[in-house]
């Protein structure tokens, strides 16, 4: 195994940090499988189908508002991945740093994904972001 995934799941990856990074919501909704969930670090904590990506943003979104995030950067390195067939997975360990109110807060964690290939195309079936501090 090297150090990067097979290229159809690093550019996935990518894509999904890059989506959440310029807020680019479409590119984001892009990567992930009809049947995707999000376990995330903000309430309700699980978003499950239909549409779990697109829910968790417009949740993201109240709690950004709420809170006055005006920037979300996430910067990771690559950890495990596995693929086995039609099926994979990958763990990240990231370094979030979130402006609240003009003051930089830095959360660092893992980012779990599950990837499903479907009919010759990888899509993310799951994400689940674990908070380390």
């Amino acid at each position: 195994m090297t150090s990067n995934p097979p290229a159809e799941i690093q550019t996935l990856i990518d894509a999904h940090i890059n989506g959440f990074n310029t807020q680019d919501d479409n590119l984001f909704l892009r990567v992930f499988g009809d049947t995707a969930i999000i376990i995330d670090g903000i309430a309700p904590y699980r978003w499950l189908n239909p549409n779990a990506p697109a829910n968790w943003l417009a949740d993201v979104e109240k709690w950004r508002e709420g809170l006055g995030v005006t920037n979300e950067h996430l910067s990771y390195e690559m950890g495990f991945w596995n693929v086995e067939g039609s099926s994979a997975y990958a763990v990240i360990s990231g370094t979030l740093t979130i402006t609240i109110k003009g003051q930089a807060i830095v959360r660092t964690g893992t980012l779990a994904y599950t990837f499903a290939n479907r009919d010759g195309v990888w899509k993310i079936e799951a994400q689940a972001w674990g908070r380390t501090s």
